[in-house]
């Protein structure tokens, strides 16, 4: 009898924990639990030096009152970073060393690279992480709730639970908690800020903030400008006009333009060359993604010029696609004003949520699949895209594609993890890698795309009718 029974309980826990009232002690839980994983990590995992020594000597350079960006350089080489990358780990050495007297500490670096020093900013790091954590977590919650307007009675359920694994599947990674308080990578703060700027953009509809902290994420790393192709898209929707679109980036430029002034007016080549440094050489030894290739093709000037040019062609056949789908989704007409100097009314259209996080993060992933070469931190670039792409470029039909979609959609997540906790890389591992990157991109390829305009806007229309 209770055998008999138990289906129909299961069925109906899972149904009524798949209700909107435990959304939110549902991230609780998963926030805490995470920050607990992370402080064990910190206390039980011996910290690894890999670019710490080598910041905290760039930054004393820079407070020294060297400007010109040849000359600032660690014990890694010249410093390749903007200057917000100087301004932020400047605040971070202030803080591992405050209280402290280290006037006679003999690397000249007052003490920024004392164990104790690097404790607090483990912490520090720490904080970060979580911070972090909640901002992708709202991103993945505002997706959910749009998904349990669209979906069918029959699959909600179904579908939650999968949005919910996916959460789950954004705390589990081992190399991104390295990354942030193991090896207190640049990468780390730098995603955060661009994770803000999304939020900001997706939840708040706050594009002039928005820009401001993407234009900061850009400053601290330049990886950022991966994001640049989908967020002047959604600029030139939004604006519905080249002129409001300018506006946007002018807010972008004017943050960089400020931030790197003490720099550009006293060395500008030297900085721009350095702090933008587009024909860095990568060393093929730290390469995870190309582990399989001869040495002589990775570092050749043709297979970088074909990434590049695949790069540029799956970028434009993607605009070619998000363009057909807004002429499918408001017609030929709207979907012209994008390329008009002014508006034709005072409207600004109001994008989804859905939208707007999907076509920032597939513009991030295209640049990830051909990139010339992903090192080890660079994984916090898109980690936490993976499950919302897998998810939003899956059929939700029927239960059964639901469930082969969370099947294989796992899998190639840590296919992706598999291949970024394998040091040094191999053959094996790169190959994992890029049928992992492979399957996803047709995924994107052949699926939908998300509904433009959001649900405001759509409101706003037909009180007008």
């Amino acid at each position: 009898m209770i055998m008999m029974m138990l289906p129909q309980l299961l069925s109906k826990i899972f149904n009524t924990f798949a209700h909107p009232t435990y959304d939110l002690p549902y991230l609780a839980i998963l926030v805490v639990t995470d920050a607990i994983l992370t402080s064990i990590i910190v206390l039980r995992v011996p910290y690894t030096e890999i670019d710490w020594v080598a910041y905290m000597q760039e930054v004393t350079s820079y407070q020294g009152g060297e400007r010109d960006y040849v000359n600032i350089r660690g014990d890694t080489g010249p410093l390749v970073y903007p200057s917000g990358f100087l301004y932020l780990y400047s605040w971070f050495k202030s803080l591992a060393t405050s209280g402290r007297d280290d006037a006679m500490d003999p690397t000249g670096l007052d003490g920024s690279t004392s164990a104790e020093a690097i404790r607090r900013i483990q912490w520090l790091f720490t904080v970060l992480y979580a911070f972090n954590s909640i901002i992708v977590l709202g991103l993945y919650q505002k997706v959910l709730q749009r998904q349990r307007q669209e979906e069918r009675q029959q699959t909600r359920s179904m579908v939650v639970w999968c949005w919910r694994i996916a959460m789950i599947l954004t705390c589990l990674s081992k190399r991104v908690h390295s990354i942030f308080v193991l090896r207190l990578f640049n990468d780390a703060p730098a995603m955060m800020l661009l994770h803000i700027s999304m939020f900001l953009f997706a939840c708040c509809d706050s594009w002039a903030w928005g820009c401001v902290v993407f234009s900061l994420a850009v400053s601290v790393k330049m990886n950022v400008l991966l994001f640049a192709p989908g967020l002047l898209l959604l600029l030139l929707q939004k604006n519905r006009s080249l002129l409001g679109t300018l506006q946007h980036l002018s807010i972008c430029a004017l943050v960089q333009l400020v931030l790197g002034w003490p720099f550009l007016s006293t060395y500008p080549i030297s900085y721009i060359k350095k702090a933008f440094e587009f024909d860095r050489v990568f060393f093929f030894k730290w390469t995870v993604n190309w582990k399989f290739l001869p040495e002589s093709i990775f570092i050749s000037k043709q297979w970088a010029l074909l990434l590049l040019m695949c790069h540029l062609g799956t970028l434009g056949f993607l605009a070619t696609k998000w363009w057909k789908a807004s002429i499918s989704q408001r017609g030929r007409s709207k979907t012209a004003e994008w390329m008009s100097w002014t508006k034709s009314n005072r409207e600004n259209l109001v994008l989804s949520p859905e939208y707007i996080i999907y076509t920032m993060f597939v513009s991030n992933f295209i640049g990830i699949a051909f990139s010339r070469t992903l090192h080890y931190q660079f994984y916090c670039w898109y980690f936490y895209s993976m499950p919302m792409l897998h998810w939003m470029a899956s059929s939700t039909d029927s239960v059964a594609k639901i469930s082969w979609t969370l099947i294989t959609s796992i899998i190639a997540v840590f296919g992706v993890e598999y291949a970024f906790n394998t040091y040094p890389a191999t053959t094996m591992s790169s190959m994992v890698l890029q049928l992992s990157h492979a399957f996803l991109l047709a995924k994107v390829f052949w699926s939908g795309v998300p509904t433009i305009a959001g649900d405001a806007h759509l409101n706003m229309n037909k009180k007008g009718q």
